[in-house]
């Protein structure tokens, strides 16, 4: 569903990604983690053919970012729901509008099933009276979460989350994240990647973590082994995030024992 061969990047002297590979599978969730200016940004423009790489491959739904025609590469976009960092709503139409926006242009769906579905994924974000609203008129909070109902109104048959609770107190960032879980739950067999800095949110959204640093993919694997058994720059990376939770929260969280028994 979504791969990346080889691929780097650079602008003048500066590389910005070094031979980033991996793929990721249908019904598959994977984190993509990484410290702030690791590359977690450059990575989603070249998925969506905002950049073109210097050299290697990149795959989106079999269609090559890199080789297929504009007209090839907006149907394929056409199959993505993307969620931005902070909501990218048009400010000039109400929340229903930027839904019915997105659905009009990227689906087949007649006007009443958009606005059965509209109702439904307000609903799901607790936002059911918000229809006719401005984004203006919503907190940073409230606006994440239309634009979490906007990637996924169209059903996409991929779904990428950028920094979902960046910025965001922890309730909210909670409340969130849970419903990205709900919502994309109903899409089992879809492709979901959630691009964070944030440890806790990355191992709560997925089992899997790409983690970055300095434009490298440095592991890739179950985030309670890469915490047990990665290298000493991934443990610290994921283990200092982690350490000092309560106790009860840790258990939560289902931290390994050995790590809990080392820390608490």
């Amino acid at each position: 569903m979504i791969s990346m061969q080889h691929v780097k990047l650079s602008f003048g002297d500066v590389t910005l990604l070094n031979d980033i590979s991996f793929s990721i599978a249908r019904g598959e969730r994977v984190s993509l983690i990484g410290p702030g200016g690791s590359g977690k940004s450059t990575v989603l423009k070249l998925l969506l053919g905002l950049l073109s790489p210097d050299s290697g491959n990149i795959s989106l739904l079999d269609t090559s970012m890199c080789d297929s025609s504009e007209r090839e590469r907006q149907q394929t976009l056409r199959k993505v729901g993307m969620a931005f960092q902070q909501g990218a709503l048009f400010d000039f139409m109400t929340v229903g509008e930027n839904l019915t926006f997105a659905m009009e242009n990227m689906t087949d769906m007649s006007p009443k099933e958009i606005s059965s579905r509209i109702d439904s994924l307000l609903a799901g974000v607790k936002l059911g009276r918000t229809k006719n609203m401005f984004p203006f008129e919503l907190s940073g909070g409230m606006q994440r979460r239309v634009g979490i109902a906007r990637a996924l109104a169209t059903d996409p048959v991929v779904a990428i989350f950028d920094e979902p609770t960046a910025g965001l107190d922890p309730v909210t960032s909670t409340i969130i994240l849970n419903m990205i879980l709900a919502l994309s739950g109903e899409g089992a067999d879809r492709a979901q990647l959630v691009v964070t800095s944030n440890v806790e949110i990355g191992i709560r959204f997925a089992d899997r973590l790409l983690i970055l640093n300095e434009g490298r993919i440095i592991a890739d694997g179950p985030w309670r082994e890469l915490l047990l058994h990665g290298s000493d720059w991934v443990r610290n990376f994921l283990g200092v995030r982690l350490i000092g939770l309560d106790l009860e929260y840790a258990h939560g969280l289902k931290l390994p024992q050995q790590f809990i028994d080392q820390h608490w």
